[in-house]
């Protein structure tokens, strides 16, 4: 979840007017900041940066290559979702990166910075083994029950080597259309979460305003 906090304004109103119009602004904020809905009730309801990076090197190293798993919905080949992804990233991503994006791991040889993204993942599949080199698959069915059938959780990570540097989680909602307009505003929804312009481990600053 992210933390965001506001400077407040001082009003003419009596302080215990002004406390507790700013705790109910504190609590909207917080609720706020909890998730990002999109269109169609896609939502991105969780982000996390683990370590600290500079984003523009991660634009530098383009192009960012995109790994996909799984898909949010049934009779989907793994090529189709990756492509969808990367059409999505590369219309509605975080405005500041360039849109070089890439499905394709022949048009980078050692990626500094690599973007795995894992569809209809189980509950029990803990998302923190993301960027592992064993992530794959397998290992997502391997943590699939027979309540996975549907799910729709979707996880996110900007890995560097083995560490996700970022994570979120997010759910396009239920057999999205992955050529619609609605699961490609929900991707690009999910990059602008996962890279916003400045990373609030290495901008400190960003507690006291917004940093997408």
């Amino acid at each position: 979840m992210e933390r965001r906090l506001g400077h407040g304004r001082s009003g003419r109103r009596s302080g215990g007017s002004r406390i507790s119009l700013g705790l109910a602004a504190a609590g909207l904020l917080g609720l706020a900041g909890c998730a990002a809905t999109g269109a169609g009730g896609a939502t991105v309801y969780f982000t996390d940066f683990t370590a600290g990076y500079v984003p523009v090197s991660v634009a530098a190293a383009g192009p960012l290559l995109v790994e996909t798993y799984g898909g949010p919905g049934p009779n989907l080949t793994q090529e189709a979702v990756s492509s969808a992804t990367v059409q999505g990233l590369r219309r509605y991503g975080p405005p500041w990166m360039p849109r070089n994006y890439t499905a394709n791991p022949q048009d980078v040889a050692r990626p500094a910075y690599l973007l795995r993204i894992a569809y209809g993942v189980p509950k029990s599949f803990n998302g923190r083994t993301l960027c592992a080199p064993e992530m794959g698959a397998a290992a997502l069915e391997a943590a699939r029950g027979a309540a996975d059938k549907d799910a729709t959780r979707t996880l996110a990570g900007l890995c560097r080597g083995s560490r996700a540097v970022a994570y979120a989680e997010g759910s396009p909602g239920v057999n999205p259309d992955i050529g619609g307009e609605r699961f490609a505003e929900f991707v690009g929804l999910l990059g602008r979460k996962l890279m916003p312009r400045r990373n609030p481990v290495t901008e400190d600053d960003c507690i006291w305003r917004r940093c997408d």
